[in-house]
């Protein structure tokens, strides 16, 4: 079986291709390695990014170009394949339509068998669709909880906002670098593009670093006047 990927020309076998993911950059994907390794994955995607929907994830649809006919896809959890209930299920009948195996590393079932091909399918379809609707649903009520919390603390006066990843006065100093690294390389007119590519952030995170930096500036240039 012959597919391209980054613009290389691989040939091999059906392949176990893994998926992992987390939100930030923080955050450790070592355990989901593990227990994907322990499947027998052979070939990994990982993305260490939020987004809103899964064409905001360059590297899932990286994956979803790269696996072929009757490959196995093997994620750890089903919100790994989408946002919401619709999402997770385009991205089930995708896999449907390609003749490929999904497999849950956290839910056995979804990796074994059951002896009869129609009922397998069936018992498996009907899993995946309460799994994805349960999914969505919990993240609303992550959501409301956290909507509540924070309406809480405005009324409280303690309400902050969510603390700035890179800023000068993040907490994490190599944060507290790269946010100087940014602000010179944007005083030197470096596209933003091109900022986002080599420190691994998004271009949405330099131009907020860009208007913190100019409205800073602004409030300090304010002040000698």
């Amino acid at each position: 079986m012959i597919r391209v990927y980054n613009n290389k020309v691989e040939e091999g076998e059906n392949l176990k291709v893994a998926y992992a993911r987390v939100s930030t950059v923080e955050q450790n994907l070592d355990r989901q390695i593990d227990t994907l390794k322990k499947f027998g994955a052979e070939k990994f995607f990982i993305e260490k990014q939020s987004g809103a929907t899964i064409e905001q994830r360059p590297i899932f649809q990286e994956a979803l170009n790269f696996i072929r006919e009757e490959d196995i896809f093997m994620v750890e959890a089903i919100d790994r394949l989408g946002r919401n209930y619709d999402e997770i299920i385009q991205t089930v009948n995708f896999l449907k339509q390609k003749n490929i195996k999904l497999v849950i590393t956290s839910l056995p079932i979804m990796a074994e068998a059951i002896g009869n091909p129609l009922l397998d399918r069936f018992i498996k379809d009907l899993i995946v669709q309460i799994l994805a609707m349960i999914s969505e649903q919990e993240r609303t009520e992550s959501k409301r909880r956290q909507a509540q919390g924070i309406e809480l603390a405005k009324q409280k006066g303690v309400y902050k906002g969510r603390p700035k990843l890179y800023s000068p006065t993040a907490k994490d100093p190599q944060k507290r670098a790269i946010y100087r690294s940014i602000v010179e390389d944007l005083k030197n007119d470096v596209a933003i593009s091109k900022i986002a590519k080599e420190y691994g952030i998004t271009r949405q995170t330099v131009y907020r670093i860009k208007k913190d930096y100019e409205l800073s500036e602004n409030g300090e240039h304010a002040k000698g006047i």
